[in-house]
């Protein structure tokens, strides 16, 4: 029996723009503007184990703010500008949607996540920074910590605040948009991955794409002088093609990110300090908050585990 058209049409590529229910997908026969098919609006739910014949047990509706991410790989048909299937994420970057609390994927098959603070303008905030941190730890990216703006504050001003993290195994790099120390640096990190660029509003994540790449063009903001924070001026996640190879994704400011669908206790396997001590509490349910026995606490009080970044993930739960 021969091929059906669908089935001799069906090309495969990559979602590089998401916008108000149209996606832009690049594929090796150029790209397209596409829809998306009725039936992935609702969530196929699969067994889990790879022992178990995949079908589909039940259907629902998504609690996700859009069922197709930028970085998702997609089947699609050119003729009908159709997307049929999304393929299976590699990991992806979520975080709660405004407003209603469901699932916004900011991006998904990323290689790195490029967490960028700023020494000031606005401040360097240690408790914001290991929410990013647990984020992106939980979606299985690796970061990489890039301190900007140190034009205004050398980075020998805040070596010490960062110390906790370079032990723990986070790279950092240093940079500033201005005077482009550190651009050369970055712009080598980025080739042949892809990258997203994530961090609070302000600390100048579009002007350092642009000191990078110039030809990006992206729109840069001040922080404001009354609320000491940025101003937005990305509105929407896009993959933008690097010149040296790679991708990189500029994201909308977050000024606080949560942390979508992890529970309390999973939370300790996002702080790598914590690691060694797990499982070694005297109750297995273990919150580590306030029960005898606890062997994340005692680490504490030994010195062995930052009383700051303990203090945090208790903020956290």
């Amino acid at each position: 029996m021969s091929e059906s058209r669908s089935e001799v049409s069906a090309i495969e590529g990559t979602v590089v723009r998401a916008n108000s229910g149209l996606y832009e997908v690049q594929t090796a026969a150029g790209n397209f503007i596409c829809r998306l098919r009725g039936n992935l609006k609702k969530e196929l739910i699969r067994p889990e184990s790879d022992s178990l014949r995949p079908r589909v047990q039940k259907a629902r509706r998504r609690r996700v703010t859009d069922p197709v991410a930028v970085g998702d790989r997609v089947i699609l048909h050119p003729e009908v500008a159709v997307i049929e299937e999304v393929l299976p994420r590699r990991n992806a970057l979520r975080r709660p949607a405004p407003h209603t609390g469901d699932q916004h994927t900011l991006l998904a098959n990323l290689d790195q996540a490029v967490i960028v603070f700023s020494t000031i303008e606005p401040r360097l905030d240690l408790w914001q920074l290991d929410r990013f941190l647990v984020a992106v730890e939980a979606a299985a990216v690796d970061p990489l910590l890039c301190i900007n703006k140190i034009d205004l504050v050398p980075a020998e001003k805040v070596q010490e605040a960062l110390s906790v993290y370079r032990r723990l195994g986070y790279e950092i790099l240093f940079t500033s948009a201005v005077d482009g120390q550190g651009v050369d640096e970055l712009r080598c990190r980025l080739q042949g991955k892809i990258s997203i660029f994530c961090g609070p509003s302000g600390v100048g994540k579009s002007r350092l794409l642009n000191a990078i790449q110039p030809g990006l063009n992206l729109r840069v903001g001040e922080v404001s002088p009354v609320s000491g924070k940025g101003r937005h001026t990305t509105s929407q996640v896009e993959l933008l093609p690097l010149e040296n190879g790679g991708w990189v994704a500029d994201t909308p400011g977050l000024r606080q990110l949560g942390l979508w669908d992890i529970s309390p206790q999973e939370l300790p396997y996002y702080f790598r300090e914590f690691e060694p001590y797990l499982g070694q509490c005297y109750f297995a349910d273990c919150t580590h908050q306030r029960e005898p026995g606890c062997a994340i606490r005692a680490a504490v009080a030994a010195g062995a585990i930052d009383e700051r970044r303990y203090r945090s993930f208790c903020q956290m739960q």
